[in-house]
C-alpha cells in the first residue's frame, strides 16, 4: 500500500492563496446560511468548522520572526 506525501513545498504566495480561497468559500457558505432550509444550514455550518479548523492549522504551522537584539539574542518588543 503506498504511502501519503506528508511533506509539502508551498511558497508564501501559494499559502496566501489557499487562505483567501478558504476565507471566501467560508464567506459563501455563511451568507448561504441565511437563506436555506436547516438541514441545509447545518451542512453548511459543518463546512465552515471544517475551513476554519483548516485555517488554524495553517497558521499554527507557521513560524513568525521577529528581531532579536544583537547580543542577548532576546526578540525585541
Amino acid at each position: 500500500m503506498s504511502n501519503y506525501n506528508e511533506m509539502f513545498k508551498l511558497s508564501l504566495n501559494e499559502i496566501d492563496l489557499i487562505e483567501h480561497a478558504v476565507r471566501e468559500q467560508i464567506g459563501y457558505l455563511s451568507q448561504m446560511n441565511a437563506s436555506h432550509p436547516k438541514t441545509e444550514e447545518e451542512k453548511s455550518y459543518q463546512q465552515i468548522r471544517k475551513l476554519m479548523d483548516l485555517l488554524g492549522s495553517i497558521h499554527n504551522q507557521k513560524v513568525y520572526y521577529c528581531q532579536v537584539h544583537h547580543r542577548s539574542g532576546m526578540p525585541l518588543g
